[in-house]
């Protein structure tokens, strides 16, 4: 007979076995598992990049469709300019589709920004030459071309997302703006790249690869809209449509130096639309319109806005029409303005574009007093809680079942840390005066009733938002877009903390739009020397703002939802004060 002890230790070295044994076999088939899910998403991708191939070669012989005369005349015209012409029939709707193919062609060759063409905008152009033939009345966007954001849904087309696993799944439906913009005679032409999750100001997949900002090469366009910022700005779009849910339209406006605007989320529909993290009810994501210029902007507002088309789609959504009084030139505000918000001090140029766009308004007769936004520091933490909603669990798991570039699995390496490991580390780092880090180790829900009490903060913070700006009498807000000019590639996968400009009005939900200021100057990289390093962050945000001499620079106005026209109307005052 064996003793007890034997049989003891010959049952715990099989119990031993066992596990080695089962985890060694879990591990090899969840290996093998994952090298066939990489091989077939890798086959998705090589399929869409020999599809955008053939795709970009059609568009090349579609645009000689037009005389290089025509395409030059069409090619001088502003957006009020190419709507005129249109309208008195000096251009048909096909050949400025065409020489658009052209221009964004052009424009891709140094920016990288088409994910595909629209193949059906030449039937859409056509289908509105033969109606004008029939002396049917024009609509107000007659044949004007539109870039479309690759995640804003559009029937037929992939919204990805930056993912390969939504590779060849087509939307079924035109989001509703989409929709309303073809019924007032746009037409979409082309689709723009985006980050993968669409939850970076960085513009790059596995997919279409690196967006380029096409004032400097390496240095990002911005995101998660930065396709259209890039195509835009590169001259190859006049009108694009882009998304923001935390500054995606404002910050790339902001680093290539063109105008867009982001309603608060109601003003438009989001019936059929895709977000980043579904199941996100206070942190709502908002299509609005990007341009040159803002006054573009503001006409795309006007005509959307200039009937119930919206509320009438999407009950929803409130009947609030355009209101021409808000806008109207020469309508003056008491607009409050900060340079520094209390989280992260912007770098000098930043902050230098902001107070001379300041004494422009003045100059026009608004009044500009300071204003300083309550407790930013809480409020960003409650911002990221609200967005990842469930920890990041939700976006880890794409990012898990996809190839996502190696430089996004590093920026997210603290989602894979255990909530309560994260708030350790932030605890030491407040320990030795990192009091931001700190902050940022504390942002992640743990359980649900803590979800529910930053829920409840975020209602009661809007309370005291909207209560300090009327005991300030302001109307309307002006301040920085964001903490830098346009950073190389990698810079905001490592600076997410960098977003607290914009992300305060996403999670206000106000209306808040930017346009061009200026440019980095030689003064601003000398007073850079200066900036302040108080941490890796800091640290960061100055080295990614060297070398920058020549890059746009964008302020931000922002004012409490439906006061869009107000924000317009500042932002179209400041860009005609500082055009240069």
């Amino acid at each position: 007979f064996h003793s007890p002890t034997r049989v003891i230790l010959t049952m715990s070295l099989l119990l031993i076995a066992t596990v080695i044994v089962g985890f060694l076999s879990y591990y090899f088939i969840r290996k093998e598992r994952r090298k066939a899910r990489v091989a077939e998403l890798e086959e998705k991708i090589r399929l869409r990049q020999k599809e955008r191939e053939a795709d970009l070669k059609w568009a090349e012989e579609e645009a000689k469709k037009i005389s290089e005369e025509q395409r030059k005349k069409i090619g001088q015209l502003d957006f009020e300019q190419l709507r005129a012409a249109l309208q008195r029939g000096d251009f048909s709707c096909s050949d400025v589709v065409s020489a658009y193919y052209s221009f964004a062609l052009k424009a891709n060759e140094t920016t990288n920004a088409i994910v595909l063409f629209i193949k059906e905008s030449r039937q859409w152009a056509a289908e509105w030459d033969e109606r004008a033939k029939r002396g049917e009345k024009k609509p107000v966007l007659f044949g004007v071309p539109v870039s479309i954001k690759e995640c804003n849904v559009m029937k037929g087309y992939d919204q990805t997302r930056g993912y390969a696993a939504s590779i060849h799944n087509p939307a079924q439906h035109d989001s509703p703006l989409i929709a309303q913009l073809k019924e007032l005679g746009a037409i979409p032409f082309v689709q723009t790249n985006v980050p993968m999750s669409l939850l970076s100001y960085s513009c790059g997949n596995s997919i279409y690869g690196w967006t380029d900002n096409p004032h400097k090469k390496g240095r990002t366009p911005g995101g998660s809209s930065g396709g259209e910022s890039a195509i835009i700005a590169a001259g190859g779009s006049l009108l694009g449509i882009g998304g923001d849910v935390g500054g995606s339209i404002r910050i790339p406006a902001h680093y290539t130096g063109i105008a867009g605007i982001k309603p608060s989320h109601l003003r438009f529909s989001s019936r059929h639309c895709t977000g980043s993290v579904p199941g996100r009810p206070l942190i709502n994501s908002s299509e609005g319109p990007m341009a040159p210029s803002i006054d573009t902007c503001a006409e795309i507002c006007k005509a959307t806005w200039s009937s119930n088309w919206q509320s009438d789609y999407d009950p929803y959504v409130p009947p609030v029409q355009w209101r021409q009084e808000l806008f109207e030139e020469g309508k003056k505000y008491r607009i409050g303005y900060y340079t520094d918000d209390g989280w992260f001090t912007p770098t000098p140029g930043c902050v230098r574009v902001v107070e001379e766009a300041k004494k422009a308004l003045e100059a026009k007769g608004h009044t500009l007093v300071p204003f300083h936004p309550p407790d930013v520091p809480e409020i960003y933490r409650l911002f990221v809680c609200s967005v990842c909603v469930d920890g990041g669990a939700y976006l880890m798991g794409l990012m898990e079942n996809d190839i996502p570039p190696p430089i996004f699995l590093q920026a997210l390496m603290p989602l894979r840390i255990p909530i309560l490991v994260q708030r350790a580390a932030g605890y030491v780092a407040g320990l030795f005066g990192y009091r931001r880090i700190n902050k940022f180790f504390h942002c992640m829900a743990r359980t649900t009733s803590e979800l529910r009490q930053s829920y409840a903060a975020i209602e009661a913070y809007r309370h005291t938002f909207i209560e300090e700006m009327q005991k300030a009498g302001v109307d309307v807000l002006l301040c920085p877009a964001n903490i830098m000019p346009a950073p190389p590639h990698e810079g905001p996968l490592h600076l997410s903390c960098g977003v607290s400009y914009t992300a305060i009005f996403n999670l206000l939900d106000f209306g808040a739009g930017v346009c061009k200021a200026g440019t980095w100057s030689t003064e601003d990289e000398r007073k850079l020397a200066d900036y302040p390093v108080t941490d890796m962050w800091y640290k960061m945000a100055k080295n990614f703002s060297k070398d920058s001499v020549g890059l746009p620079l964008g302020v931000q106005v922002a004012a409490p939802p439906y006061m869009e026209e107000g924000v317009l109307r500042v932002l179209s005052d400041i860009e005609h004060a500082l055009k240069k």
